[in-house]
């Protein structure tokens, strides 16, 4: 750092260490920034003081500039004197080399100037070369043009004057058509409508011969001696003509052969149907593309035909689709699924001579590939199929109820009612065979989940058939209803968990198969789809429960429990012996669950039977407690009242009683009597529900009812 520079540190320094003891209400470093803005400034000060001390401030900020800037010129004055004295003389200096400057930058416009112009005298003679070159060319071509008629029209009228022209000549003959066709591109101007004449004469000529050749190739052709084929196919090959080649096989050979096979005639008079025709159409291809396919298909030695799409399936297509158009009718689903399973499997077979996936790719992109499958209505044949198995299962669910709805015979395999047996078969038929066709895969998985979805909201309806209070079919046992109709729920779902969804999977499409990527989207996508079903069913298992709950609460009848509040009525004044047996009312109400528990333990499982019965047990044992609580209250309040009545009538009858009791004499009264009998029954209460596989904590109020009456015996 030199000299100067130190110095005018040193001189801000000074001045901000001079106004240090001074604060502003605003910062000083606002007015540094590139974007400085005086209404920001305005705005983002207001509210800091007044507009009048803000101005003052400024105007001190403005006197605090204006001494820093003074001092610096002071103390850089001769700075400031060196620059301006340096200053002097430089417009002269200037002037003295501005002339030489515009005369150099003169002789540089001329010289581009004469660049130019001896670039587009080159440019205009390189153009006149070319024209030239190409006038030349075309004379050329011209000249090869005539000659080369002239070699073609000898070769015509000498070596193929004959019928049965040979190959070698013919290979002659169509290099001197290339080169003739190639030469003739450039000299078109030059020929008039006479040369241009015989040019597609003599071509004409050429492609008759070739096509004679090719056909008698063809048909002379075989394994062992190929050669003649191979030479006639490289000549199509030369001329660039494989397109025709094909048309003329077409035309040739499929055709003669397909217009005696492919009609309705032929059909219905072939015994084994549209089969026997598509054997017979494929017969065609042993019988004359054999060595073809080998050629074209199977080995290098021929590339660019593609006789079995151009030719062999443009024509049969074309014939099917004109003269068979019965076939794609879908007014008989069977009829029609045997139809286009058999062309299906057609069509699998003519994919197995293409060999390659891209002529695999080619052929099922084809214009008439397209056209033949549209023609065949898989729409109005899932309408039908809809139909059919949609009606036949629906029959069955209307009325919702009947009373033949549980199935005669049961097995493992089997559901317990109907609805669920028709489900099943529907389900089973979507996918089965002479039904299902892969092309409408998401038309029968669409089916296949309203079926399912359809007998849930047939379980809604019987549901709320069963919540009403009194059951309107009394053909069919409440109960025996709605246990067949849970344990096929439970089947429904273990089927959903596995044998459903395989069964999906394994009919998808084959394209679906092949791509990974899409089938594990459509695998996870099919196992939500179930997933969300199960959840459904799984609700409707819950609200069973809760109806077989209510069953057996009812069963075992509510009123039975009130059959306490007769034991005070048969121990008073009745004398009867200290009860050691329990009331019948304990069998009464048990006897219920008993039944359910022998008779549906196999059906429904230890788990589920054990829930239900707990859920009935805890609503029983609550009532139960509720009553014997009243009794044992209403008990004391009656002893109650009558030892203060006998007190009252006689003073010494009660020193009496006192004193007999302080001897300990056993009385046992009707008051203990009656809670005796409760504890008894309790106690037998308690012992069957142990029969039943419940411990006393397993039950609500249990332990309650029992500490209830023990404590009633022990206080008395």
């Amino acid at each position: 750092m030199n000299s100067k520079e130190t110095k005018m540190l040193e001189s801000q320094s000074k001045h901000l260490t001079e106004y240090s003891g001074e604060s502003l209400c605003f910062d000083k470093n606002e007015f540094l920034k590139a974007n400085f803005s005086v209404d920001e400034f305005l705005h983002k000060n207001r509210n800091v003081s007044s507009l009048e001390l803000l101005r003052d401030n400024l105007g001190l900020y403005l006197k605090r500039l204006r001494a820093s800037m003074i001092d610096l010129i002071n103390e850089d004055y001769a700075d400031f004197v060196s620059l301006s004295a340096n200053l002097v003389g430089l417009d002269q200096s200037i002037a003295g080399i501005q002339t030489p400057l515009d005369h150099f930058r003169n002789e540089i416009l001329s010289i581009q100037t004469l660049i130019d112009a001896n670039i587009a005298d080159i440019q205009q003679k390189l153009a006149t070369k070319r024209q030239l070159r190409a006038l030349k060319r075309n004379l050329q071509s011209l000249k090869k043009v005539y000659e080369t008629i002239k070699k073609l029209e000898n070769l015509f009228a000498k070596q193929l004057s004959g019928s049965t022209p040979k190959v070698v000549d013919l290979e002659r003959a169509a290099l001197e058509l290339v080169q003739l066709k190639f030469n003739a591109k450039f000299c078109t101007e030059y020929l008039d409508d006479q040369q241009n004449a015989i040019i597609s004469k003599l071509e004409t000529c050429l492609h008759e011969k070739l096509r004679s050749l090719f056909g008698e190739t063809v048909r002379t052709s075989n394994s062992t001696c190929s050669e003649p084929l191979e030479r006639c196919l490289r000549i199509y090959i030369t001329l660039d003509a494989t397109a025709l080649a094909e048309k003329m096989f077409k035309e040739d050979f499929v055709a003669p052969y397909m217009s005696d096979i492919i009609s309705e005639h032929m059909l219905q008079k072939t015994p084994q149907g549209l089969a026997g025709i598509y054997s017979k159409i494929l017969n065609f291809i042993s019988l004359h593309m054999t060595d073809l396919l080998r050629l074209t298909q199977y080995t290098d030695k021929v590339r660019g035909f593609n006789f079995v799409v151009e030719s062999f399936w443009s024509d049969v297509e074309m014939r099917l689709g004109t003269h068979m158009c019965s076939i794609f009718a879908p007014g008989n689903s069977e009829v029609f699924y045997a139809k286009y399973k058999c062309t299906r499997d057609f069509l699998n077979k003519i994919e197995e001579l293409l060999a390659s996936p891209e002529n695999i790719l080619g052929f099922r992109q084809h214009k008439q590939t397209k056209s033949f499958q549209a023609r065949w209505n898989l729409p109005v044949y899932f309408q039908i199929c809809f139909q059919e198995i949609a009606g036949d299962f629906e029959a069955i669910l209307e009325p919702i109820f009947s009373k033949d709805i549980l199935n005669t015979k049961a097995d493992e395999i089997s559901f317990q009612l109907k609805p669920f047996t028709k489900a099943h078969r529907a389900i089973n038929r979507c996918w089965s065979d002479g039904v299902y066709l892969p092309e409408v895969f998401p038309k029968f998985f669409k089916l296949h989940i309203q079926i399912l979805l359809r007998l849930s909201h047939w379980i809604e309806d019987v549901l709320k058939i069963s919540l009403q209070p009194n059951w309107p079919y009394p053909e069919v046992k409440k109960m025996t209803f709605l246990v067949a109709l849970y344990m096929d729920i439970q089947r429904l779902v273990l089927q959903l968990n596995g044998e459903q969804i395989q069964l999906v999977l394994k009919n998808l499409p084959t394209q679906i198969q092949e791509q990974q990527q899409q089938l594990n989207l459509l695998r996870d996508t099919v196992e939500k789809t179930f997933t969300d079903i199960k959840e459904t069913l799984t609700k409707h298992l819950f609200i069973i429960e809760q109806v077989l709950v209510d069953t057996l609460v009812n069963e075992c009848g509510r009123e039975n429990v009130r059959q306490v509040n007769d034991l005070p009525r048969l121990y008073r004044k009745t004398n009867r012996d200290v009860p050691t047996r329990c009331s019948s009312y304990v069998e009464q109400i048990l006897k219920p669950l008993k039944t359910f528990h022998d008779n549906q333990l196999s059906n429904l499982g230890e788990k589920v039977i054990k829930s239900i019965l707990q859920s009935v047990l805890n609503k029983l044992t609550k009532d139960y407690s509720d009553v014997v609580n009243n009794v044992l209250t209403s008990v004391q309040k009656t002893e109650e009242s009558l030892r203060r009545l006998k007190n009252l009538k006689s003073g010494a009858s009660g020193n009496t009683l006192a004193s007999a009791s302080s001897l300990n004499y056993p009385i046992m009264s009707d008051d203990d009597k009656i809670r005796l009998q409760l504890r008894v029954d309790v106690s037998a209460w308690m012992e069957e529900l142990s029969k039943l596989g419940f411990m006393p904590n397993d039950i609500e109020k249990l332990l309650d009812l029992n500490d209830m009456v023990e404590e009633s015996i022990k206080v008395k």
